[in-house]
Parts: structure tokens; C-alpha cells; sequence
């Protein structure tokens, strides 16, 4: 039988070995454990990139665009991708928020105008089925 060592699963790091560990600034950024000699984890400490809700914006621009706000979502929608590409995270974040904000609010709308439509159809079918049948 023969035995492949780069096909054997990565060993995790036990909580206890986590919590024990006194680590500096540097070395929070990168940091390596070994376990065996065939099993290196790296623990990288992510940067948490903002979401630039694109595409919820490009949905919002064309199927609900109450009083343009799917077109100001998708105008937000792309600063904030042009900021995290520029690496100004504050800013990208910044207009994620408004992207959000705009999208939530045409969902909304589109909701109670669906809604509210759906309520007024029912209405008038009722009163077509009453005036017909009495």
C-alpha cells in the first residue's frame, strides 16, 4: 500500500492550545503551528471587506425602481466597489450602508405596492361577485 503524505487532512488546533497561546501584534497577523512534521496550519487574521451589494442593486435598478432609489442603490453599490478596490475601507463601508439602506427601501415599497394591489383586486372581485350574483 502506498502512502501519500500531501493527501492526509490538516489536523485543527484544539481550543485550549487557542486560548493558551499569548500572542503579540505581529504576530496575530500570521501565525504558523506544527503539529507533526508533515502538518503546518496557518491562522491568517482576516480584513473584513464590506459588501458592495451589487447585484441586490442591479435587481432593484430593474425590476423595482420606486422614486429612482434602485438607481441610487446601484450608484452607491459601485462606490463602494470602487473604494474597497482603492483600499479606502471606511469609505466602501460608508456607502455600503447607503447601498443597503436604498435597497431595503425599494424592497419595501415594492412589497406594499404589491401588497396593496393584491388587497385592492380582491376588493373589486368581491364586489364584481355581489353585484352579479344578487
Amino acid at each position: 500500500m502506498i502512502k501519500a503524505r500531501f493527501l492526509r487532512w490538516p489536523t485543527l488546533l484544539h481550543k485550549e492550545e487557542i486560548l493558551s497561546a499569548r500572542l503579540s501584534a505581529p504576530q496575530l497577523q500570521e501565525m504558523q503551528y506544527n503539529r507533526d512534521q508533515d502538518t503546518v496550519v496557518t491562522i491568517v487574521n482576516p480584513v473584513e471587506h464590506p459588501t458592495d451589494y451589487v447585484v441586490w442593486s442591479i435587481c432593484s435598478f430593474f425590476h423595482a425602481n420606486p422614486f429612482c432609489l434602485g438607481l441610487l442603490a446601484l450608484i452607491f453599490s459601485f462606490k463602494a466597489r470602487d473604494m474597497k478596490v482603492i483600499g479606502d475601507l471606511q469609505r466602501a463601508k460608508k456607502y455600503s450602508k447607503w447601498a443597503l439602506g436604498f435597497n431595503v427601501a425599494a424592497l419595501i415599497i415594492l412589497f406594499v405596492t404589491i401588497l396593496s394591489l393584491v388587497i385592492v383586486l380582491i376588493i373589486r372581485t368581491a364586489n364584481m361577485y355581489r353585484y352579479y350574483h344578487y
